[in-house]
């Protein structure tokens, strides 16, 4: 009798090659995009702690300097919204990036951040 053979055929490792090759690009076009996002969420979050007590155009001043520091291009200062209630000053951010994957396919990414000063205190 003859033993059956094992292994993956020739068919089958195409196919997990293709399926791999496809996962691996789409990852390598999205992971830039995520580490920009972290950036800009983390040079809002010094802005706030630093100048959150600032009028509006100081505390975008503090930002464009953070993403000067960054190397954060795609964003402006005057993208930001800055809103002032008493001693409470929030920050926020809401933008879209389109990454595009092979021809007329693109993924869409919609981020939103938003920082307080009273949240700093609290430790949020």
């Amino acid at each position: 009798m003859l033993n059956r053979q094992r292994g993956v055929s020739f068919g089958s490792f195409l196919m997990l090659a293709i399926v791999g090759s496809v996962i691996a690009i789409t990852a390598l076009k999205v992971v830039p995009t995520y580490m920009e996002f972290f950036t800009v969420k983390k040079a809002i979050e010094r802005t706030v702690r630093e100048y959150g007590a600032q009028q509006p155009a100081a505390i975008r001043e503090g930002f464009m300097r953070q993403a000067s520091v960054d190397n954060i291009r795609d964003i402006s200062a005057a993208e930001l919204k800055v809103t002032q209630a008493g001693s409470d000053t929030t920050v926020s951010l809401s933008y879209e990036r389109v990454v595009p994957i092979v021809g007329n396919m693109s993924l869409l990414f919609a981020f939103d951040i938003q920082k307080s000063n009273t949240q700093q205190a609290a430790g949020n």
